[in-house]
């Protein structure tokens, strides 16, 4: 295999593969439970990778797909990502109103699309294989979306599939037939493209993951309280990333802007800014307490026990102390497994707070604290440690 410029190891040493799924992460539901909102992705890819499997002559030679489900817990996802991509021969993206300001998903595609650049337009454009997966407002309708109605020539199929979107065709079994139809031909123009047509061996642009625009939402900020740095990895050798980026990851692949920074610069963006602090519970418990004392109510802390680490002070134990200091929903961890399960809960919990108990920005001038419906000098009876 020859690249166009060094890839890593492991793009070399993985097979080439027929398909690549892209698609925007479903925000979870709730933070206090992690519902499987990629569920019906998932299902899909199996789906279409077993019709590709048995219509396909080179699976001795080629894998037959990849999405992001497949990636190993803790490996460092743009550069797999990237790997992944510079070896598929058609890219398959899953096309719902959010995929566009998706950074990860658009990101996914500009990295697929830069092994196109030197192929005519007609045959690049066959390695792109759309998919409506969600239908799209009147308002949103977009070039890509007429693409991906090709796959259906049947009038009254395409109406079904144009007005509800693969997604409810693979969950509603009254739609099997043509969910099963739609599979049949977007597996066999993989099979074409990948066999007749394969794209040439070419190292694919590194995925990114910046906003794709500006939507005027704030961005959220990933801090860690350690002596170890922002790039603090408890987990050691189990995970490529530290814990600050892997959260920050979490959140733009769930379409979150967002920034990892030192705590001492959290501390002074916070204000404005949802902000997630990831507490090393080897600082013990007042410690934590008292460094983390001055951050708003909307800050969202993990405690955090490093691998290997018995510090005095348990992780439950710091959990509590900062939950008392008015932090809501705090959360202690161990193991990686725990640490990844809370990852996304966290994101969703961080933005939430801020929503709710943030400041408001008027139209013209600085960010105002919430208006209260308590009268002028009421009490403060009952309010809360969280207010005081």
């Amino acid at each position: 295999m020859t690249w166009s410029d060094t890839p890593s190891a492991a793009a070399v040493a993985g097979r080439q593969t027929y398909f690549f799924l892209s698609y925007a992460h479903s925000v979870p539901l709730s933070a206090a439970a992690r519902p499987d909102t990629d569920f019906w992705v998932n299902r899909f890819f199996q789906d279409l990778g077993a019709v590709v499997r048995r219509g396909a002559h080179r699976t001795g030679e080629l894998d037959v797909g990849f999405f992001d489900g497949l990636v190993s817990p803790g490996a460092d996802l743009k550069q797999t990502l990237t790997d992944a991509l510079s070896v598929a021969h058609v890219f398959v993206p899953l096309y719902s109103p959010k995929y566009f300001s998706n950074a990860w998903a658009v990101g996914e595609r500009d990295s697929f699309r830069s092994r196109l650049a030197r192929l005519a337009p007609g045959r690049a454009a066959r390695h792109v294989l759309p998919v409506l997966w969600l239908p799209l407002s009147p308002w949103e309708e977009r070039p890509e979306t007429a693409q991906a109605l090709e796959l259906v020539s049947d009038d009254a199929e395409r109406a079904d599939y144009a007005e509800n979107g693969l997604r409810a065709l693979c969950k509603l079994s009254a739609y099997r037939r043509q969910y099963e139809s739609i599979l049949a031909v977007l597996a066999e123009r993989i099979i074409a493209v990948a066999e007749s047509e394969p794209l040439a061996p070419s190292r694919a642009a590194t995925v990114t993951s910046s906003p794709v625009a500006d939507s005027g939402e704030t961005a959220l900020v990933v801090t860690t309280l350690t002596p170890h740095g922002p790039r603090w990895r408890p987990y050691g050798d189990q995970h490529e990333l530290g814990v600050a980026d892997y959260v920050a990851a979490t959140a733009e692949r769930l379409g979150l802007s967002t920034r990892v920074v030192a705590f001492a610069d959290a501390r002074a963006q916070a204000p404005q800014c949802p902000t997630v602090v990831l507490v090393d519970a080897a600082i013990g418990a007042e410690a934590a307490r008292e460094v983390v004392d001055g951050l708003p109510r909307w800050a969202v802390p993990l405690v955090i026990a490093a691998a290997g680490e018995r510090g005095e002070t348990t992780p439950e134990a710091i959990a509590g102390t900062l939950q008392d200091a008015r932090f809501p929903q705090v959360l202690p961890v161990r193991e990686i497994a725990e640490f990844e399960r809370c990852a996304p809960q966290l994101v969703i919990e961080a933005r939430k707070q801020f929503l709710r108990h943030g400041p408001v920005d008027p139209p013209d001038g600085p960010a105002v604290p919430r208006p209260s419906l308590r009268p002028a000098g009421a009490s403060d009876v009952g309010r809360g440690k969280e207010d005081r």
